[in-house]
């Protein structure tokens, strides 16, 4: 039985993850940390066994990512408009804190839990829907393969959600990959997805290093 794994990466940080605004489907591309941080997964997987397709979100943020990546690896990125964040609709640009004051019934909602379209965009449940289309079409043309996905926080949040049954109201409890995290899954057509890494992003920080800082 073959098994397709799938490696799931959050494009690497931008000057509105810093400011933690809603960026949704603005096109923005990376800051210096983020491609540093691409610089970094480039690096670390190119030392690996290498993924043999690349594919990734057509927003810039996604696609800057992808070609750092894609140049360490020696793959062109396959661009795929299902692997976009989540469409915010009016609350793209803003912060919480200004959504709030803006969209105070909205905002309250989405805290709750409940899977509203905020700012007039896409419910969880679409994101969802969406996401896991990108991923089956991709896994299928890739049998027995290894493939790299570079996408966006919620959107690979929303997967994760699919693959181990999480519904729509615990999202929030769950906190969403890194810049540049990875997260790992394999597919096979008797079990279909299993989650075999969530969030590995020991590329970006040394933990002995950080340990022995935080004793000085």
């Amino acid at each position: 039985m073959s098994k397709t794994v799938i490696l799931l990466v959050r494009h690497g940080e931008t000057d509105d993850n810093k400011a933690l605004v809603f960026q949704g489907q603005q096109c923005r591309g990376l800051n210096a940390r983020g491609r540093a941080q691409a610089e970094l997964l480039a690096a670390r997987l190119a030392g690996a066994a290498r993924p043999t397709a690349l594919y990734s979100s057509d927003l810039q943020r996604a696609r800057e990512t992808a070609a750092i990546l894609g140049r360490a690896l020696g793959l062109e990125a396959t661009l795929d408009v299902d692997l976009r964040e989540t469409y915010l609709g009016a609350w793209e640009g803003l912060s919480s804190a200004e959504i709030a004051v803006r969209f105070p019934e909205e905002h309250a909602a989405w805290r709750a839990g409940r899977d509203i379209k905020r700012g007039g965009g896409e419910t969880f449940a679409e994101l969802g829907d969406r996401v896991t289309r990108a991923v089956d079409r991709i896994a299928a043309a890739h049998v027995g393969g290894t493939v790299l996905v570079v996408s966006h926080g919620a959107a690979l949040k929303t997967f994760g959600a699919r693959v181990l049954r999480v519904p729509t109201e615990r999202l929030r409890a769950w906190r969403v990959q890194a810049n540049t995290g990875v997260t790992v899954v394999e597919r096979d057509d008797e079990d279909g997805y299993r989650l075999l890494v969530w969030n590995d992003a020991a590329h970006l920080h040394d933990p002995v290093v950080e340990a022995l800082s935080a004793r000085s």
